[in-house]
């Protein structure tokens, strides 16, 4: 491959780093974006290398580059994983970063402190000089290929699982295919490597091609998730722009706007944000919270369920009990919620109340499992108003509970539900009074 072509690839796939790390910073720390610039991070690295060792390798830094190549190749090990939860938005299990982790730390020691993998005599490999292979070359492959295929298999578990879930609007095509073709040029490489000369004489770099099939396979996916998000912003833009210039409303009417329609989709819940808010800013009063911070809590008030604008009428309106699926779609609002809200600046400052609204003290709660001060104290006040006005409405599978009912019930699950100061708060000062 042309070094000029290298040099503009991997020029790419640096600004590409880049722009994960800047979003993960502006994105409240959005962890999808970190793990996204992972894999950046490792093919960047392997095409600076690659450049370095077909213009520029000398006999005397031929070994430094061939080893510092294979920091980037490694670095796939922990990349994987990390990849794989930014876009299937699910959890990868500790114990599977460690032991990627454990093997690639394993491996970068081995490369940099022996000669086992990478040797230091150097041989002309194509047309530019490299480090030869050491004698356990083979087997620290194999192990890497094994890793690699059964992070495959993890990735198809999730993803075909991923396909019907309403939280995961990716389109998992292009990364699949590039996976595949990265993997088996990268097998087609390490055979050239260990027989000393290219596998296939009309490409004698393939892992250079696999990493950059990677690359753009990866991010065609990973951008596909938001592009849902993009349609219906472009199809809502004239009607935006037309209730912008003829209302001088402010940011809280236009944001009780939005809650009414919310509303509108759940008619056994219809004023359920505003009631809310009622209730949640009596509760803010009682704790002498500033204006502004009352301010952000109306906010999050009439945007917590925005969320479920994702959830089909069927689901959210169903009389039977909910199946493992149906509940999936329940459960991820308040995800959804936040991604939509993180696309205007405006409402930055109430994503984590938003995300946070469902979590529990006692640490049994969603999406996260955050237990009490952890959890944002707005959260935990839109919680207990929350969860009494939806005592007090009547839902397709039961009935709505009385006043007292709903009293009772907020006392039984003081502490464990909900915090309990708050709850008696609620009690003394504002329902007892309602």
């Amino acid at each position: 491959m042309p070094t000029i072509v290298t040099c503009i690839l991997t020029t790419i796939s640096l600004l590409i780093t880049l722009s994960c790390l800047y979003l993960y910073y502006k994105s409240n720390r959005n962890k999808d974006f970190l793990y996204a610039s992972f894999p950046f991070i490792c093919s960047t690295l392997l095409l600076f290398v690659h450049i370095q060792l077909t213009t520029y390798a000398t006999p005397e830094t031929a070994v430094y580059w061939t080893k510092l190549k294979y920091l980037g190749v490694f670095g796939y090990l922990i990349a994987f994983p990390l990849f794989i939860s930014s876009l299937s938005k699910k959890k990868v299990s500790t114990r599977a970063i460690g032991i990627a982790g454990f093997v690639t730390l394993l491996f970068f020691i081995f490369t940099f402190s022996t000669d086992l993998i990478v040797s230091e005599r150097v041989v002309t490999y194509g047309n530019s000089l490299r480090a030869d292979v050491g004698i356990l070359y083979p087997y620290f492959m194999l192990v890497f290929f094994g890793m690699a295929i059964s992070y495959f298999i993890m990735y198809i578990r999730i993803f075909t699982g991923a396909k019907t879930n309403m939280k995961t609007r990716v389109n998992y095509t292009p990364i699949t295919i590039g996976i595949v073709l990265a993997i088996a040029f990268a097998i087609i490489d390490v055979a050239g490597l260990v027989i000393g000369k290219p596998f296939i004489k009309s490409i004698p770099y393939p892992f250079v091609i696999g990493t950059i099939i990677f690359i753009l396979s990866y991010l065609w996916s990973f951008l596909s998730q938001y592009s849902w998000f993009f349609v219906a912003l472009d199809r809502s833009q004239n009607k935006i722009i037309q209730l912008t210039e003829r209302s001088d409303k402010s940011v809280l009417g236009f944001v009780q706007l939005i809650a009414r329609t919310l509303d509108a989709k759940d008619h056994y819940t219809a004023g359920h944000s505003l009631r809310v808010m009622d209730y949640a800013v009596k509760i803010a009063k009682s704790l002498d919270l500033s204006k502004n911070e009352i301010e952000l809590l109306k906010h999050a008030c009439l945007l917590h369920d925005i969320g479920k604008i994702g959830i089909p009428d069927g689901i959210l309106n169903k009389v039977t009990p909910l199946t493992g699926e149906e509940r999936e779609h329940i459960l991820n609002h308040p995800v959804l919620g936040k991604e939509i809200l993180s696309t205007a600046e405006e409402f930055h400052d109430i994503l984590d109340i938003i995300y946070a609204h469902h979590e529990r003290i006692d640490g049994n709660g969603y999406p996260n499992g955050l237990k009490r001060e952890e959890i944002p104290l707005l959260a935990r006040i839109i919680a207990v108003a929350d969860t009494y006005d939806a005592m007090l409405s009547e839902r397709p599978y039961r009935k709505a509970l009385s006043k007292k009912e709903a009293i009772g019930e907020l006392k039984r699950i003081k502490d464990s539900q909900l915090d309990a100061s708050l709850v008696e708060t609620f009690i003394e000062d504002i329902a007892s009074n309602n």
